[in-house]
């Protein structure tokens, strides 16, 4: 593979999209060609080398129909153009539409994809057309085992699993000192996070720890709704939401704990740098297996149901009262920058996009 296209939503914050840089640094520096095309806007949060090219698509028309139509015909034609030795495409939303823009060219589609089969796309005339073009893609790559299994055989044959990559220049040392007394979560303030659990079970948390505050980043649509709950279970300045932060892991390496909250999930990269960090983790059990497959449970972090209140509120209890077992689930937890590092991660990454080139030419 000497020339790769990616096309993805967009290059803000997000776990997809960080996984695209990190991808497309690597493989210029190797010698790799590569593209980075955005369908909706040309915002970047994350690094890019400048050999990287990025070209974005944006809006090309008011009628939402008409829009999607002239972008992914936009697709082909820089497919056509560009002469691509692969096409990676990520996420689901974007792959789906992608696949049929590019049929009859002959060029390699490799689909990534990032969350809960079961539940993504949200739209059921989206899931169709999964249905529908999922089986004319090259090859597939999946965050989980567990996500997988949602396909049929024939895609999984073709198909591998790859976790994320933990780009180990970005994680500063674990921390030394006494923590905080500060319980930490990131993420986009919507639904799939299910911060309201978070918040429920940190004010009954704060009942029985009340020296505690709750601090989580991110920006979302159910920003207002979550500062009004925290409003009315806690007394002000006991959650704060400081929006979205670059140097996340610098401003939380030092809490307490660190809790992720969602009803599901795909690999998420929160929690692996979190992990990498030394912090203790606590985590729903959510599917599709991201963080199962992270965290073995009450080793090197713990696992609680999806949306039981009581459950977190008691991890939360359990690393709060031992400092010796708190210390010891940060202790194991980095041991996930061994079997994560990005520059082995990723090269299999490369070896399975070559893997799905060679088979299309054959």
């Amino acid at each position: 593979m000497k020339k790769l296209l990616i096309v993805t939503r967009n290059m803000k914050a997000g776990g997809a999209e960080r996984v695209i840089a990190q991808l497309s640094n690597y493989l210029v520096e190797q010698g790799v060609n590569c593209t980075i095309v955005t369908i909706n806007d040309s915002e970047i949060f994350y690094d890019l080398n400048k050999e990287v090219n990025l070209i974005p698509i944006g809006k090309r028309s008011n009628n939402i129909y008409i829009d999607k139509i002239l972008k992914y015909r936009e697709v082909r034609k820089l497919v056509k153009s560009e002469k691509p030795d692969v096409v990676l495409s990520l996420p689901e939303e974007i792959a789906i539409f992608v696949i049929p823009a590019l049929l009859g060219t002959k060029v390699p589609i490799v689909v990534s994809e990032r969350n809960n089969p079961w539940v993504m796309p949200w739209k059921k005339p989206t899931r169709f057309l999964r249905k529908v073009f999922y089986p004319f893609a090259s090859g597939y790559i999946f965050q989980t085992k567990q996500a997988a299994t949602f396909f049929s055989k024939r895609i999984q044959e073709k198909g591998i699993v790859l976790p994320n990559p933990l780009d180990l220049n970005r994680i500063p040392d674990a921390y030394k000192g006494e923590r905080n007394k500060v319980i930490v979560s990131a993420g986009r303030l919507e639904k799939q996070k299910n911060f309201s659990l978070l918040i429920q079970s940190f004010a009954k948390f704060n009942q029985k720890y009340p020296e505690y505050t709750l601090t989580v980043y991110g920006e979302g649509r159910m920003r207002a709704e979550l500062e009004n709950l925290a409003s009315e279970l806690l007394p002000k300045g006991k959650i704060s939401f400081p929006g979205q932060t670059e140097d996340l892991l610098e401003k939380i390496k030092d809490a307490s704990m660190f809790v992720l909250s969602s009803d599901f999930e795909g690999m998420p990269n929160v929690i692996i740098e979190a992990m990498a960090v030394g912090m203790p983790v606590i985590s729903t059990d959510c599917p599709s297996g991201g963080p199962s497959d992270l965290i073995d449970n009450k080793v090197n972090g713990i696992l609680t149901p999806v949306g039981d209140v009581n459950e977190m509120y008691k991890a939360m209890c359990k690393i709060a009262s031992s400092e010796e077992f708190a210390r010891s689930l940060g202790e194991n937890a980095q041991d996930i920058k061994v079997k994560l590092d990005s520059t082995n991660v990723i090269e299999k990454w490369r070896n399975y996009l070559n893997e799905c080139c060679e088979r299309k030419q054959n």
